[in-house]
């Protein structure tokens, strides 16, 4: 690691290779990339932004070398809190990929999406299925049929469905 871009220190003035500047404290860098890692503070309480800049087409970079950390200084990593995130971020993204439907139209797709803002919904092959009770099937997508146990499901679910699809434009 170069010591002119230690992980703490201020950059207090800098501009990217496109004319853009930049400031904050690195948070890495990386010399054979010879790219530096800027990070000031985010909008979200506790959070921050990072910015990646390629330093071989940088100019005017100002370093307060002051303010580095000592490397044995840096904080540990929470490893049940990665491990917890990583997690949810798994589980966030198998939700997602169950919510794309496969060999569906992109009406259907539609439909689905706006159904799912509201009622919980799960696709059976081309079958939208809400509510685990109540089916919208294909290909106009504009009915729902189904047992309805829970008393005005069915009800409901058209009700959803005919405003969804007027939204849509449908």
């Amino acid at each position: 690691m170069s010591t002119s871009y230690a992980h703490g220190a201020t950059v207090t003035k800098g501009t990217t290779a496109s004319g853009e500047s930049f400031r904050g404290e690195i948070f890495a860098y990386d010399d054979g990339a010879k790219l530096l890692v800027v990070r000031t503070p985010g909008e979200i309480s506790n959070s921050y932004d990072l910015k990646f800049v390629n330093v071989a087409g940088a100019k005017d970079i100002e370093i307060d070398a002051s303010t580095a950390k000592d490397p044995e200084a840096l904080p540990t990593v929470d490893d049940p809190r990665r491990e917890r995130r990583f997690e949810a971020a798994c589980r966030a993204a198998k939700t997602a990929g169950d919510n794309i439907g496969e060999n569906v139209s992109a009406l259907a797709q539609d439909v689905f999406d706006a159904l799912a803002r509201t009622l919980p919904c799960k696709w059976n092959k081309d079958v939208i299925v809400v509510m685990d009770e109540v089916d919208v099937v294909g290909p106009k997508y504009d009915a729902a049929s189904g047992s309805g146990q829970t008393p005005g499901a069915l009800e409901r679910v058209q009700k959803v469905l005919e405003l969804e699809r007027a939204k849509l434009g449908l």
